[in-house]
């Protein structure tokens, strides 16, 4: 069984309070009174941070605390540039002296709980976003960032509710909007997603981030063509947006868009050259196209990067088997279920490696097995009608291939196995109806044309059954069964020559 990884939508950044609170607050400054070197060192060092230069700005922070090392507005300047660096810890302890020293700081409360997040303290920036709605209870930063916080934690109503007070208190900002469609999606609300997404891009038409998110929860909804839109957006706003390549090229898998899937993996590739998924997802995409040697590249770079990959394993073990390499595919399937023993489709795919080597009583047993992990594995039960026919026990197969049905009606194989068996159980009616479903689902199914060949030829319809084995030799023109075939109907119809022709 071919898999491929499904993206999930990118989660919304945080709200950062960085941007209504770059400096002390008026009510704080006018509390410090600082002198006027420790005044200018805070100045020059917001000018500095203005620019990017963090190390410049904590350097004249620096200098104002040694002047007066009670600013807490020089502590918190200090702390945004040293979040800004990613030195987390360090970011904290300089909003706890903020604050310790002007328990009224909300600003301090508002970006610790940012780095408290960071660390996946969701507890801690819940408190502190709490503290500053207690301070400014109309602050819709604070209200988005604590629904933030809550959205982590799994509490989606709090999370919801928290950005929804957000709108309510200030309906022009885009982020709350966003934000909720993401927590909206996971409730399995899409229409009231994509209804969110679709405000916050009307707010922000420059927000790639809600353009993403929009083009998964429709592609959610089955709306492939607007999702691929939504992606390419996405990417107009932010050429270097890898994971919209990536999903947008998931959708063209989807809709059997190879080529438009490759050269989406072409460039997530390019900007993420280590992505060992994305080389696996784009071998799936090689594998559609029958380019067999770029999809066994494409599994081992996969592999290469990530040899804990069990997909890839199982993906290049498909390709391995098919072109009769059976002891690499093996080899594979096994690699794939030691890194994920919870895999039903290496179990599956380990019986049909042994079915084919005749042992059976091996094959049932990991079809079985895999049937534990998950019941509804449609292969694996198909396989086992396979087996049951191999067995000769032809009413076990036709009950297995019609349980397989029951999971998935558009399983060809499955309906391509029930016709075997019905006509093995001399019920030629019901295996022509089930050869033309196993058609209607895959029309380039060689084996069905051929079986319902068989069919048609015992029910006396010579040149139904003719038509059908000289389709299923146009699809597979060294089907040497479907030759044999209409070799036999060619002699049933005294057609010596071409008999002739078909045995040669």
């Amino acid at each position: 069984m071919l898999l491929r990884r499904v993206a999930a939508a990118t989660l919304a950044l945080i709200f950062s309070a960085v941007a209504h609170a770059g400096a002390a607050t008026a009510a704080s400054a006018a509390k410090e009174k600082p002198g006027a070197d420790a005044s200018s060192f805070i100045h020059s060092g917001e000018a500095k941070y203005g620019k990017g230069d963090l190390d410049g700005a904590i350097a004249d922070y620096e200098k104002a605390l040694k002047l007066d090392p009670d600013l807490a507005r020089a502590y918190y300047n200090r702390g945004l540039a040293r979040y800004d660096q990613g030195k987390l810890k360090d970011a904290i302890a300089d909003y706890d002296q903020a604050i310790k020293l002007d328990p009224k700081y909300e600003d301090a409360y508002v970006n610790r709980a940012l780095a408290k997040d960071d660390q996946s303290d969701h507890d801690g920036a819940i408190a502190d976003e709490t503290a500053a709605l207690k301070l400014d209870p109309n602050d819709p930063y604070a209200y988005n960032n604590r629904g933030w916080a809550y959205y982590k934690k799994g509490n989606l109503d709090a999370a919801i509710a928290d950005y929804t007070q957000a709108i309510r208190i200030e309906p022009k900002l885009s982020q709350p909007y966003n934000d909720r469609g993401v927590a909206e999606r996971d409730q399995g609300n899409t229409d009231k997603s994509i209804a969110d997404y679709t405000k916050a891009i009307a707010l922000n038409p420059t927000d790639d981030q809600a353009f993403y998110n929009r083009a998964i929860a429709r592609d959610d909804k089955g709306d492939t063509e607007g999702a691929i839109a939504d992606a390419g957006c996405a990417i107009k706003l932010d050429p270097k947006y890898t994971q919209a390549y990536v999903t947008r090229a998931e959708i063209k898998l989807e809709k059997a868009d190879w080529d438009g899937a490759i050269d989406d993996y072409n460039q997530a590739l390019a900007l993420s050259p280590k992505d060992a998924a994305s080389y696996n997802e784009r071998g799936l995409a090689w594998y559609h196209k029958g380019e067999m040697t770029q999809a066994l590249a494409d599994y081992g770079k996969s592999l290469e990067l990530d040899a804990s990959n069990a997909h890839a394993y199982l993906n290049r073990g498909n390709v391995e088997r098919l072109t009769g390499k059976p002891d690499a595919a093996l080899a594979d399937y096994t690699q794939a279920l030691a890194n994920d023993p919870k895999s039903d489709a290496a179990l599956n795919n380990i019986g049909m490696i042994k079915q084919a080597r005749g042992d059976l009583a091996g094959a049932q047993a990991d079809y079985q097995q895999a049937l534990q992990l998950n019941a509804k594995n449609a292969e694996a039960v198909s396989n086992l009608s396979s087996v049951s026919a191999d067995h000769g026990d032809w009413a076990s197969a036709a009950t297995y291939a019609s349980k397989a049905l029951t999971i998935d009606p558009n399983f060809a194989q499955a309906y391509d196995n029930r016709g075997v068996a019905e006509f093995h159980l001399h019920d030629l009616a019901s295996a022509i109806r089930d050869y033309d479903k196993a058609l209607e689902v895959d029309p380039n199914d060689e084996h069905a044309y051929n079986n319902r060949g068989l069919a048609l030829l015992a029910r006396g319809d010579d040149d139904g059954a003719m038509a059908d084995f000289d389709m299923a030799l146009q699809i597979n023109p060294q089907f040497a069964q479907a030759q044999h075939n209409r070799s036999l109907a060619r002699w049933h119809n005294w057609d010596v020559f071409g008999a002739m022709a078909d045995s040669l």
